[in-house]
Protein backbone atom coordinates (compact mmCIF):
# COMPACT_ATOMS: atom_id res chain seq x y z
CA UNK A 1 0.00 0.00 0.00
CA UNK A 2 1.26 3.39 -0.95
CA UNK A 3 1.64 6.03 1.90
CA UNK A 4 -0.84 9.15 1.13
CA UNK A 5 0.77 12.41 2.08
CA UNK A 6 -2.15 15.32 2.99
CA UNK A 7 -1.61 18.95 3.90
CA UNK A 8 -3.63 21.47 5.48
CA UNK A 9 -5.06 24.27 3.59
CA UNK A 10 -7.40 26.70 4.69
CA UNK A 11 -8.71 24.15 7.39
CA UNK A 12 -9.29 21.18 4.34
CA UNK A 13 -7.03 18.55 4.06
CA UNK A 14 -5.80 17.65 0.91
CA UNK A 15 -4.22 14.82 -0.47
CA UNK A 16 -0.78 16.27 -2.21
CA UNK A 17 2.03 14.03 -4.03
CA UNK A 18 4.66 13.32 -1.66
CA UNK A 19 7.27 15.40 -3.26
CA UNK A 20 4.78 18.37 -2.87
CA UNK A 21 5.00 17.32 0.64
CA UNK A 22 8.31 17.25 1.06
CA UNK A 23 9.19 20.40 -0.35
CA UNK A 24 6.53 22.16 1.48
CA UNK A 25 8.02 20.96 4.84
CA UNK A 26 11.51 22.17 3.61
CA UNK A 27 10.18 25.28 2.93
CA UNK A 28 8.21 25.42 6.53
CA UNK A 29 11.24 24.20 7.97
CA UNK A 30 13.71 27.15 6.29
CA UNK A 31 11.30 29.89 7.52
CA UNK A 32 11.28 28.76 10.77
CA UNK A 33 14.98 28.43 10.91
CA UNK A 34 15.25 32.05 9.18
CA UNK A 35 12.67 33.48 11.73
CA UNK A 36 14.96 31.89 14.45
CA UNK A 37 17.82 33.76 13.55
CA UNK A 38 16.25 37.10 13.11
CA UNK A 39 15.08 36.59 16.64
CA UNK A 40 18.58 36.35 17.35
CA UNK A 41 19.63 39.21 16.17
CA UNK A 42 16.90 41.07 17.35
CA UNK A 43 14.68 42.16 14.30
CA UNK A 44 11.51 43.27 14.67
CA UNK A 45 8.69 40.94 12.15
CA UNK A 46 6.11 42.25 9.69
CA UNK A 47 3.45 39.36 11.25
CA UNK A 48 4.08 41.22 14.43
CA UNK A 49 2.50 44.30 13.27
CA UNK A 50 -1.37 45.07 14.30
CA UNK A 51 -3.92 45.97 11.60
CA UNK A 52 -3.05 49.91 12.14
CA UNK A 53 0.73 49.21 10.55
CA UNK A 54 1.93 49.53 13.92
CA UNK A 55 4.82 47.09 15.95
CA UNK A 56 2.66 45.82 18.92
CA UNK A 57 4.34 45.51 22.62
CA UNK A 58 7.79 44.96 20.54
CA UNK A 59 9.53 48.58 21.20
CA UNK A 60 8.87 48.06 24.92
CA UNK A 61 11.54 46.54 26.32
CA UNK A 62 10.10 45.15 30.02
CA UNK A 63 13.51 44.61 31.18
CA UNK A 64 14.58 48.49 30.79
CA UNK A 65 13.58 50.64 33.74
CA UNK A 66 12.92 54.12 32.02
CA UNK A 67 12.64 56.22 35.00
CA UNK A 68 16.24 55.18 36.26
CA UNK A 69 17.60 55.16 32.39
CA UNK A 70 16.47 59.11 32.34
CA UNK A 71 17.80 59.82 36.28
CA UNK A 72 21.01 58.70 34.90
CA UNK A 73 21.17 60.59 31.70
CA UNK A 74 20.12 63.55 34.36
CA UNK A 75 23.29 62.73 36.25
CA UNK A 76 25.31 62.44 33.58
CA UNK A 77 24.66 65.82 32.27
CA UNK A 78 24.91 67.26 35.68
CA UNK A 79 28.23 65.63 36.07
CA UNK A 80 29.06 67.33 32.53
CA UNK A 81 28.26 70.44 34.03
CA UNK A 82 30.23 70.51 36.97
CA UNK A 83 33.27 69.08 35.46
CA UNK A 84 33.25 71.92 32.78
CA UNK A 85 33.69 74.13 35.89
CA UNK A 86 36.86 72.92 37.07
CA UNK A 87 39.97 74.01 35.67
CA UNK A 88 42.05 72.38 33.29
CA UNK A 89 44.60 70.58 36.13
CA UNK A 90 41.63 69.45 38.29
CA UNK A 91 39.80 68.00 35.19
CA UNK A 92 42.67 65.97 34.03
CA UNK A 93 43.11 64.61 37.27
CA UNK A 94 39.59 63.41 37.70
CA UNK A 95 39.42 62.38 33.69
CA UNK A 96 42.60 60.19 34.23
CA UNK A 97 41.28 58.80 37.70
CA UNK A 98 38.02 57.75 36.79
CA UNK A 99 37.42 57.68 33.07
CA UNK A 100 40.93 56.01 32.13
CA UNK A 101 41.19 54.04 35.32
CA UNK A 102 44.76 55.65 36.03
CA UNK A 103 46.02 54.51 39.22
CA UNK A 104 46.81 57.00 42.05
CA UNK A 105 50.86 56.39 42.16
CA UNK A 106 50.68 57.34 38.07
CA UNK A 107 48.62 60.70 37.81
CA UNK A 108 50.80 61.37 41.17
CA UNK A 109 53.98 61.10 39.48
CA UNK A 110 52.89 62.96 35.69
CA UNK A 111 52.03 65.82 38.32
CA UNK A 112 54.93 65.50 39.91
CA UNK A 113 53.40 65.67 43.62
CA UNK A 114 53.55 62.90 46.30
CA UNK A 115 51.08 59.89 46.46
CA UNK A 116 49.38 61.59 49.89
CA UNK A 117 49.32 64.94 47.98
CA UNK A 118 47.17 63.56 45.08
CA UNK A 119 44.73 61.90 47.38
CA UNK A 120 43.92 65.43 49.49
CA UNK A 121 43.67 66.96 46.34
CA UNK A 122 41.20 64.83 44.76
CA UNK A 123 39.12 64.44 47.84
CA UNK A 124 38.78 68.15 47.29
CA UNK A 125 38.35 68.30 43.70
CA UNK A 126 35.11 65.22 44.30
CA UNK A 127 33.78 68.36 46.93
CA UNK A 128 33.99 70.85 44.62
CA UNK A 129 32.47 68.39 41.96
CA UNK A 130 29.74 67.74 44.63
CA UNK A 131 28.89 71.21 45.64
CA UNK A 132 28.58 72.02 41.88
CA UNK A 133 26.28 69.47 41.25
CA UNK A 134 23.79 70.46 44.47
CA UNK A 135 23.62 73.62 43.04
CA UNK A 136 22.12 71.99 39.88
Amino acid sequence: MKKEYYLYVGGQKVKVSEDIYKVYWREREHEKYLEQVDRKNHLLFFSSLNHDGNFVDNLEDKNVDVEKVVATQMMIEALRNAMSKLNNDEREIIERLYFNDETLRAVAKTQNISHPALIKRRDKILEKLKKFIEEI
